[in-house]
């Protein structure tokens, strides 16, 4: 799975699949709470509500043209987006930690990333995605295993797409076990 990245999802000027809109509706709430802290954030909440705004007057404001393959497929989205802001939560709160256990603070990691503190703020709390660069020196200089940092979540689109990838193979020993999403011998 790609790291999400608020701003990139604005910057793109509209969101196209289920799982972008579910995960701009996460941002949405995790803005709400940041702006707390930092007021300058409020643009940025206001540009994804009008996205997410404008995705749902095409995809959902129609109530009799909504399909079982849209809900089953929003549900799928709600579902990943939820594991994946699990996922976001359980590494900051696994990088605090250990900064914490270090004696540091996160504007130390700022300062070791060689970011500002804002935009750590935004990495941590998923606004913004960290380079695999970030998450290799995170993995080395607070010995974070690997797995606990890098995302591995599918999106469902490219979980369907695999699932009809795999029918296929011309070796017709291996299945699809779809919820790991790990191929198995028969």
């Amino acid at each position: 799975m790609k790291e999400p990245d608020i701003r990139a999802l604005i910057k793109s000027g509209i969101l196209l699949t289920e799982t972008d809109y579910e995960r701009a509706l996460s941002a949405d709430r995790t803005l709400r709470l940041l702006i707390k802290e930092e007021p300058t954030l409020m643009h940025l909440r206001n540009e994804l509500r009008s996205l997410i705004v404008n995705y749902e007057s095409l995809n959902w404001s129609d109530a009799e043209n909504i399909s079982n393959e849209q809900l089953n497929e929003s549900l799928a989205a709600e579902n990943l987006i939820a594991a994946e802001q699990q996922f976001l939560l359980r590494r900051k709160e696994i990088i605090l930690s250990r900064l914490t256990t270090l004696g540091l603070i996160q504007k130390d990691l700022g300062t070791l990333l060689n970011h500002s503190k804002s935009y750590t703020s935004e990495l941590l709390n998923g606004i913004r995605s960290f380079s695999m660069n970030d998450l290799i020196l995170i993995h080395k200089l607070l010995k974070i295993d690997l797995q606990d940092l890098f995302p591995t979540l599918v999106p469902f689109e490219i979980q369907e797409r695999v699932k009809a990838s795999v029918s296929k193979i011309s070796s017709k020993k291996v299945r699809l076990k779809i919820s790991e999403l790990e191929l198995v011998s028969l």
